[in-house]
C-alpha cells in the first residue's frame, strides 16, 4: 500500500516540474513485458541516431528526461529541432517514437518495451529499428512507428506526417518479429542511393526502411501495400490522368515500377495504392510512354545447368565387357605376328 501512495505523490509532483524555455520534458511509469520497472535505462535518440538524452527510472519506476533544442546562433549541435522524430528507448529496446513536442512542455509519457528473446527460444526473426543510410540534409520530412509483424498476417503502420505522401502501410510477413521500426522520409533530391534519376515526371522521392539492414526483402516480406497521395491539381497540371501515376521503385541496379491504383479521391487528393515485398528508395513518378520494368517477384534461383551424361567405364557386370575383352585379345595376337 505505502508503494502505491509514493507512486502516486511522485506522479502528482512531477507534473509540477517544467521544462526549461530550449527544452522539451517527457516524464512517465516505465514498464517492460507488462511489469513497472526501476532502475532501468531510458535513451532518447534524434533520427540521425545520435543519444540527445536519458536517464535512469526511479524506485517507484517512474523517469524523466529533459531534451534539449539545438542553439540555430551556434555551429554545435546542442539537441533537436521543429518537426523531428525521437525514438525513446528503454534498456535498448524500442519503446516509442513521436514527433517532438514544442518547446518549454511537461508532457507524460508511459514507456512500455519488451526484453530481448531468449536465444534458446526461438521462432522468430530479428527486425529491430531502422538505422537510415541516407544523409540528413537530404531529409525534408521523416516519421517512424513500431510494432511487431506476426507471420501471414498483415500488420499496418499508420503515419500522420502531413508533408508526407505516404499515409499507411501494411505488410505481410513471412517470419515473426520482435519489435520492428517502418520509417517514411521525404527526400529533396533522389536518395543518395540511387544512381538515376526516376523515369519520367517525378511528383516525390522517399525512402521506405523496415527494421535493420537487409530484413526488408522478399525472404521476409510476402506483401506490402503502401498507400500514398498526390494533390489532384498537380496531377493534371502536368498533363497527366489518374492511371499515369506510378510507384517505382530502385532494385539495386535500376528503377521498376510497381502495380498501381487509384483508390479514391477527395476534393484536394487523389488517393493510390501500390504493391511490393522489398522496401529500399521509392519514387512517385508520372508515366506517359516511358518504359520502365514492372517489378518482379524473386525467387529462389535454381541452377539450370544440364550435366552431361558421362559414359560409365566399363565394368565386369556390363554387357559389353566381353566384346571390349575380345578385341584386346585380338589386337594383342595382331602385334605379336607382326613383331615376328
Amino acid at each position: 500500500m505505502k508503494k502505491y501512495i509514493l507512486i502516486l505523490l511522485v506522479l502528482l509532483l512531477i507534473p509540477s516540474v517544467q521544462a526549461t524555455p530550449g527544452a522539451t520534458s517527457y516524464w512517465g511509469i516505465v514498464s517492460v513485458d507488462g511489469i513497472t520497472k526501476s532502475n532501468e535505462l531510458v535513451t532518447v535518440y534524434d533520427p540521425s541516431g545520435k543519444e540527445v538524452a536519458g536517464a535512469t527510472s526511479l524506485q517507484d519506476a517512474t523517469y524523466q528526461v529533459t531534451v534539449p533544442w539545438d542553439d540555430p546562433e551556434t555551429p554545435a549541435d546542442e539537441g533537436v529541432v521543429n518537426d523531428e522524430t525521437i525514438t525513446f528507448k528503454v534498456g535498448g529496446s524500442t519503446a516509442t517514437s513521436r514527433v517532438v513536442d514544442s518547446k518549454g512542455s511537461n508532457i507524460r509519457l508511459d514507456l512500455a518495451a519488451g526484453s530481448s528473446p531468449s536465444s534458446s527460444g526461438g521462432g522468430s526473426s530479428g527486425g529491430g529499428g531502422v538505422v537510415s543510410a541516407e544523409p540528413y540534409e537530404n531529409i525534408m520530412k521523416k516519421e517512424s512507428k513500431d510494432g511487431i509483424l506476426a507471420k501471414d498476417i498483415s500488420k499496418t503502420f499508420s503515419f500522420i506526417t502531413p508533408e508526407l505522401p505516404v499515409s499507411q502501410i501494411a505488410i505481410t510477413s513471412n517470419v515473426n518479429t520482435e519489435t520492428i521500426s517502418v520509417q517514411v522520409e521525404l527526400l529533396k533530391n533522389r536518395s543518395a542511393q540511387v544512381k538515376e534519376d526516376a523515369p519520367g515526371t517525378v511528383y516525390e522521392y522517399l525512402n521506405i526502411w523496415v527494421g535493420t539492414s537487409g530484413f526488408a526483402v522478399p525472404r521476409n516480406i510476402k506483401e506490402a501495400i503502401v498507400k500514398f497521395k498526390l494533390e489532384s491539381s498537380l496531377i493534371t497540371s502536368k498533363g497527366f490522368t489518374d492511371a499515369d501515376i506510378a510507384m517505382l521503385k530502385w532494385d539495386g541496379t535500376q528503377w521498376v515500377s510497381l502495380v498501381t491504383e487509384k483508390t479514391n479521391s477527395d476534393n484536394k487528393y487523389t488517393y493510390f495504392e501500390s504493391k511490393t515485398n522489398a522496401f529500399s528508395p521509392f519514387a512517385i513518378s508520372g508515366l506517359k510512354g516511358e518504359a520502365v520494368s514492372p517489378a518482379s517477384p524473386e525467387v529462389t534461383a535454381v541452377s539450370t545447368e544440364k550435366t552431361e551424361a558421362s559414359t560409365p567405364a566399363a565394368t565386369k557386370g556390363s554387357p559389353g565387357f566381353g566384346i571390349v575383352l575380345a578385341i584386346a585379345g585380338l589386337m594383342t595376337v595382331v602385334l605379336r605376328k607382326r613383331s615376328n
